[in-house]
């Protein structure tokens, strides 16, 4: 009887402790990230401008305030860090976040000294061999606020 009881009360224990481990917490949410040129869906480097933000009408302005991509482009084009890729897949990748949502639009591909080309982004994998400039911009609208940006990723191939 006492073998009975013991082994009825483990059980029990063991049941309380799996409800307990599954009831409790908040599920692990998949990592974030930022949306991005990725090459063989590995994320490139890139020169993030602030456009502006703001928690309603724009508040405020960033470096790349006024200006197009392409002006945005040819002030800051020292920064631009350039990857060497081959011909493998090159697209850009939304961001997931979850506590913000992003909305990407692709803005061109531009030679390195900032001359937009004809180039769409369907065309990405497909460049011939040189150094490009990829850039879109991006919304990232959260719960209390709203950022814009251009995305500028150099590749050479």
């Amino acid at each position: 009887m006492k073998k009975l009881t013991a082994l009825m009360l483990a059980a029990l224990m063991l049941a309380a402790l799996i409800f307990a481990f599954s009831s409790c917490g908040e599920l692990e949410s998949p990592p974030a990230y930022m949306p991005a040129v990725r090459y063989e869906n590995v994320p490139l480097e890139n020169l993030t401008l602030m456009i502006q933000w703001g928690s309603g009408p724009a508040d405020g302005g960033g470096p790349a305030f006024g200006m197009t991509a392409g002006e945005a482009l040819k002030a800051n084009a020292d920064g631009i860090p350039y990857a060497v890729i081959g011909d493998g897949d090159l697209k850009i990748v939304n961001g997931s976040d979850k506590n913000a949502r992003f909305d990407t639009k692709f803005e061109g591909v531009f030679t390195k000294d900032g001359e937009l080309t004809d180039h769409k982004e369907s065309d990405l994998s497909s460049l011939p061999s040189g150094k490009y400039v990829v850039a879109f911009s991006v919304t990232k609208q959260m719960k209390d606020r709203d950022e814009e940006y251009y995305v500028f990723t150099g590749i050479e191939k």
